[in-house]
Formats: C-alpha cells, sequence, structure tokens
C-alpha cells in the first residue's frame, strides 16, 4: 500500500507540493478593510478685515504731475519712456492722500521729425502711472497745462483722443516739450489707501557759535614805571 501510494505520488506534482508541506493549509490573508475616518478638510481662513482707514482716489481723478526730461519731436522716439513727479497732491474730500513728490512714468505714444518738406513735427505724450506706497497707481490722458513753468514751442496743440491711449497731440515746426513743463492727467483706476504722511524737509544743521575772541592783557611800560 505505502509503494502505491508513492507510485500516485509520482505521477502527480501537487502530491509532492503536499508532502513538501505536510498538514499545511494555503490560504489568502484577507485585506484589511480601511476604517479611518476621511480627512476633514482644513478650515477656510477668516476674511481680511477691511481697511477702517483707506481712502479711496476716484477713477479718473485729475492729478498735476511734471515732466521731468527734455520731450520733443526731434530727439524722442515713439515707445519712450520718461520720469514725472506729482506736482501737487492728490486731495480727496479736504484730506491730502498723496503728498507731492512722488514719482512715476510717462510715455512717449507717437513721436514724428518734422519733415524737409514743411511737414510739422508731431509728439503725442500720454502719463502710465505713479509709484505710491510700493504700489502703481495707474494714470491715462494728458494734458500740457498753458500755465506755470509750461513754455512749449508749438505751432498749436490739440487733444488727441482714441482708445486705448489718450493723449496730447503737440504739432509745429519743432514739438518740444522742456523739463519743468506742468501736466494735468488722470486716474485710470479707482484706488483705495491710507493716507501718506507729507515728507517734511530735514531740518538744516544749527550754526556753530563765535568763538570767542581771545582775552588781550595789558603789559606794564617799564619806562613808564619810573615816572
Amino acid at each position: 500500500m505505502f509503494v502505491l501510494a508513492a507510485l500516485l505520488c509520482g505521477n502527480f506534482p501537487l502530491c509532492a507540493f503536499a508532502q513538501a508541506v505536510p498538514g499545511a493549509a494555503v490560504a489568502a490573508a484577507p485585506v484589511a478593510e480601511s476604517t479611518a475616518p476621511p480627512a476633514e478638510a482644513p478650515p477656510a481662513a477668516p476674511a481680511a478685515d477691511p481697511c477702517t482707514d483707506c481712502i479711496t482716489i476716484p477713477a479718473l481723478t485729475v492729478v498735476t504731475v511734471e515732466i521731468m526730461v527734455d520731450l520733443g519731436s526731434k530727439i524722442s522716439k515713439s515707445g519712450d519712456t520718461f520720469p514725472i513727479r506729482l506736482a501737487a497732491p492728490i486731495v480727496v474730500n479736504g484730506v491730502e492722500i498723496v503728498p507731492a513728490g512722488v514719482t512715476g512714468m510717462g510715455e512717449v505714444i507717437h513721436a514724428k521729425r518734422s519733415g524737409g518738406s514743411g511737414a510739422a513735427g508731431e509728439l503725442v505724450l500720454a502719463a502710465r502711472y505713479l509709484e505710491v506706497d510700493g504700489r502703481r497707481l495707474r494714470l491715462r490722458s494728458m494734458n500740457l497745462s498753458a500755465n506755470g513753468r509750461s513754455n512749449i514751442n508749438t505751432a498749436f496743440a490739440i487733444s488727441a483722443v482714441g482708445p486705448p491711449v489718450v493723449g496730447f497731440l503737440i504739432k509745429g515746426k519743432q514739438a518740444n516739450v522742456p523739463a519743468g513743463t506742468i501736466a494735468d492727467a488722470k486716474t485710470a483706476e479707482a484706488f483705495s489707501m491710507v493716507p501718506m504722511p507729507a515728507a517734511t524737509a530735514p531740518e538744516a544743521p544749527a550754526a556753530p557759535a563765535p568763538a570767542a575772541p581771545p582775552e588781550t592783557t595789558a603789559k606794564a611800560n617799564p619806562q613808564e614805571g619810573g615816572k
């Protein structure tokens, strides 16, 4: 009987496996199901508190700027930028929001030199922005002032209206805008901010007090002593 069982196992590989692991029960381990609760979404960040001290500069507020460099149809090119400076503070409802003196940038929209056949030179300028409290206050348009320090050597000047840029077209034999020219621009959008403190001029150092003159002592004349 034992010989017969050995012969039968030699013909069936499964029997050989049963002999190698006698009495072993092969069973797949059950897959443990996750019982952890789903992760909760992080709480929403609280809304930022509104700026109670902010004042809004309305869109299209007129601002007065000063052109800081010489411009002209002969020396400027289309696409050039030029520095500007706020010439008068921006005031809203009697409150000074932005003090005079902050700087920004303008752009030469169009420049064409006068032609040899008598064609007039052309220059179109536009204000772009002011650097205000680390942000850019966007500007649009530019209307050169006829008063103040403006001294525009042109035959005539007319507004150049056309989206997306509103500038100022200057025409003449030589269209020149010298440094120090005053111009009006407009804010391109509403701008909220805390009023900036006005810049204070540094105090001049006190002049040193004049040194006291050295004291002089009269010396006795030996010849007068015998008289």
